[in-house]
């Protein structure tokens, strides 16, 4: 198959540089010069033109960092070249400085690494454990993972437990999006959820934490911010066409997460040219959409198992803080999904070991809340890590 020579830019953990010189092929003499510099900042450059390519090289050269490329890039037979951006922030600064003014698409490219720079850390490592968590509660009888399906009264068990444990955010869901699973009519949602809704308002339980409503459906998004819920947490991507309409109405929080087709067919639509540019094309076009109904408060979901393989699910894992360029926090929910149980090979009843140390990684590269089902559990990881960030050893 002919190769596209779409230029695309993914920045990458500097933990997995040498996977990617190797990628490229970078002779190892060469590797092991490029290694040493990469402490900060790497990115990951596809299809630039030849041009281009020399260019960026000099450029990156003149202040002290470099750009790896082919071995064969130096005799020009191509005209496009894959290549790995290392520099230091002051560097990259200077870099983007010399990029601004120069052609051949290093215009874009400098515009892009700007914004890695400008939105590039994350807010986790701030926050308090419980603060970090959004715990799920569904009211469903056919959730993947049993015990987080729910009764009426212990759904409302269940948020006294957790607000009495500092659990700011609450996800609440009364239809599932697991894989292979029907669209749910909204009435029978809304009927589903009315009780937990109107006890959430009667008892001004919305004072004491933040609720979240999981739903693809405007009219129950409409029912449940009515009764004091917060955040809409739309797994479609607001496929519904009311329901940033309904977003705005309430001056509602949203996650966007990315996904593609229907809880029912989206396995069958797994398949990325660059999953990287196109999950950035769909983030940037929905922001957009979003933000012309004045929605500025917003969470971005990478859709850990939506429309995605297990490869898939571990790459934008492990390279999560790519997606800060956006400058919004990034909500992970991996909790005892198929991804753990492909590596471990368990069913969703003895996932919660392999949850708890992809979302532990999740973390550390850049996640500011973990959407999770065992909250006991992920606090005291959360305290560890946080108590390992702040003794500062």
């Amino acid at each position: 198959m002919q190769k596209n020579n779409l230029t695309s830019i993914k920045r990458i953990n500097p933990q997995v540089l040498c996977e990617y010189l190797k990628k490229i092929n970078t002779d190892e003499a060469g590797s092991n010069i490029m290694m040493k510099k990469g402490e900060i900042f790497s990115f990951y450059i596809t299809s630039l033109s030849l041009p281009a390519t020399n260019i960026l090289k000099q450029e990156a050269l003149s202040v002290g960092g470099d750009f790896a490329t082919p071995y064969e890039c130096i005799l020009g037979k191509e005209s496009h070249y894959d290549g790995v951006l290392i520099a230091t922030k002051s560097q990259l600064e200077r870099i983007i400085k010399k990029c601004k003014i120069q052609p051949f698409g290093l215009k874009e490219i400098a515009k892009s690494i700007s914004e890695h720079l400008k939105h590039g850390t994350s807010i986790s490592s701030e926050n308090k454990a419980s603060s970090a968590i959004m715990a799920i509660i569904n009211i469903t009888p056919d959730s993947f993972f049993a015990p987080s399906r729910h009764s009426t009264q212990g759904c409302i068990d269940k948020i006294h437990y957790l607000i009495d444990k500092g659990i700011s955010l609450i996800d609440i869901g009364a239809a599932s999006s697991r894989p292979g699973s029907d669209l749910i009519d909204p009435q029978e949602e809304i009927d589903r959820i009315k009780e937990i809704a109107k006890y959430i308002k009667n008892q001004n339980l919305n004072q004491k934490a933040i609720f979240s409503i999981d739903t693809y459906n405007a009219s129950t998004a409409d029912f449940a911010l009515f009764h004091g819920f917060k955040i809409i947490n739309d797994v479609s991507g607001f496929a519904d066409l009311d329901m940033a309409k309904i977003a705005a109405k309430y001056g509602a929080k949203v996650i966007l997460m990315h996904t593609k087709g229907t809880p029912k067919n989206m396995q069958e639509l797994t398949d990325y040219e660059n999953l990287f540019s196109h999950i950035d094309h769909f983030f940037a076009e929905k922001i957009e959409y979003l933000k012309s109904y004045g929605i500025e408060d917003i969470i971005l979901d990478i859709g850990i198992g939506f429309a995605k393989e297990t490869l898939d699910n571990l790459a934008l894992i492990n390279h999560l803080k790519h997606f800060k360029h956006f400058g919004y926090p990034l909500l992970v929910g991996a909790s005892r999904k198929s991804v753990v149980g492909a590596i471990i090979d368990k069913p969703p009843l003895e996932r919660l070991n392999g949850t708890l140390a992809l979302h532990l990684l999740a973390f550390q590269n850049g996640a500011d809340i973990l959407r999770v089902h065992d909250v006991d559990e992920h606090i005291d990881v959360l305290k560890i890590y946080q108590a390992l960030k702040s003794a500062n050893v």
